[in-house]
């Protein structure tokens, strides 16, 4: 059970990016004269307050698929994991696509990237 609290990796990971990206993205907008604080409150409304959906249902969809996936069976940990990755991003690969809202792969990169260190501090606990 204490895999299940290695997902803090992943919720920090892709909120920082995320809150990163957005955050360079309402600084730089020629058509939004925000200076630094009211860039940061819109990227923390964007993040938070329009993401409160994504967030909840990525945090259910790992805690399930590491149920499921994860804590059963650890052999090939890290094809276990990708299929994880895999599982949670199709829906946001779909909405990038869809609505050109490229936020998303970048959230999709930094979900892949905090799996692989997830995958080490797993490898840990099983030591």
């Amino acid at each position: 059970m204490r895999i299940l609290l290695t997902n803090w990796i992943n919720v920090v990971g892709v909120f920082l990016v995320v809150f990163a990206l957005s955050f360079i993205l309402t600084l730089t907008d020629t058509n939004l004269p925000y200076n630094i604080f009211q860039s940061i409150i819109a990227a923390l409304f964007l993040v938070c307050g329009f993401g409160m959906m994504f967030w909840a249902l990525f945090i259910v969809s790992l805690i399930v698929l590491d149920l499921i996936i994860i804590i059963p069976n650890r052999n090939n940990l890290k094809k276990r994991l990708i299929i994880e990755w895999l599982i949670i991003s199709s829906p946001s690969t779909y909405l990038a696509i869809k609505y050109h809202e490229w936020i998303f792969i970048t959230a999709i990169i930094a979900f892949f990237i905090t799996q692989l260190l997830r995958e080490k501090r797993i490898k840990k606990l099983n030591k």
